[in-house]
Parts: structure tokens; sequence; C-alpha cells
């Protein structure tokens, strides 16, 4: 019973440590696109989740980031929105990004 767990053990070990031995770093399946969530919305897409994350830093700066993911049917979208704000919550600077779920790509050149 032991030698199965045993070998159930390495067997798994194995599996695990291949997958990430070869893995590419290259590859990405997150496609960066010029939508908004507005786009998104007018396009019939819903959301489906939502996230919110926040960082406090000495300075006295937050740093919050949001993450939405929208879908319509079989395509998806992940809306990242990064805030800075100051003490008194006025925002500092904002960045938005859409990506696209999208089949694994080479990242590169023309992507």
């Amino acid at each position: 019973m032991a030698k199965r767990k045993l070998i159930n053990f390495i067997f798994v070990f194995f599996l695990i440590c291949s997958n990430t031995t070869f893995a590419n770093p290259n590859l990405d399946q997150w496609l960066d696109t010029e939508k908004t969530y507005k786009d998104l919305i007018s396009e019939g897409y819903e959301v489906k989740s939502y996230s919110i994350s926040d960082i406090q830093i000495n300075s006295g700066l937050m740093l919050i980031l949001f993450v939405t993911v929208l879908q319509k049917d079989n395509d998806v979208y992940e809306c990242q929105e990064y805030q800075t704000m100051d003490q008194n919550l006025e925002t500092l600077d904002m960045n938005l990004t859409c990506k696209q779920l999208v089949q694994p790509y080479q990242r590169g050149v023309d992507t």
C-alpha cells in the first residue's frame, strides 16, 4: 500500500515538473485590444466577475487594481484598471487595458 502511494506521488511530481520545465514564457492567451468597458457593454458583453485589490504605500499613496471579466457567448475579455490615489483619494494616475482571450500565441513581432 505504501509502495503504491509512493509510486503515485512520484508520478504526479514528474507530471507537474514536466509541465513547468518546458513552459514557453513567450506564449500568451490574452491579446491586448483598444476596447473599453463602454465598447464591450455596447457590443452585448456582460460582467461575469469583478475584483478589487488595494496596496497601501508608506508614502501615503494607494494603488487600486480593478479586474473585470466580461463575456458574450464564448468570447471573453478581461479588463484591468490601475489607479494611483493620494491620501485625499484624488486620482493621480489611471490606466485601463482590456484583453481578449484567444488561442495561445507566440508573443513577439507582429503580435
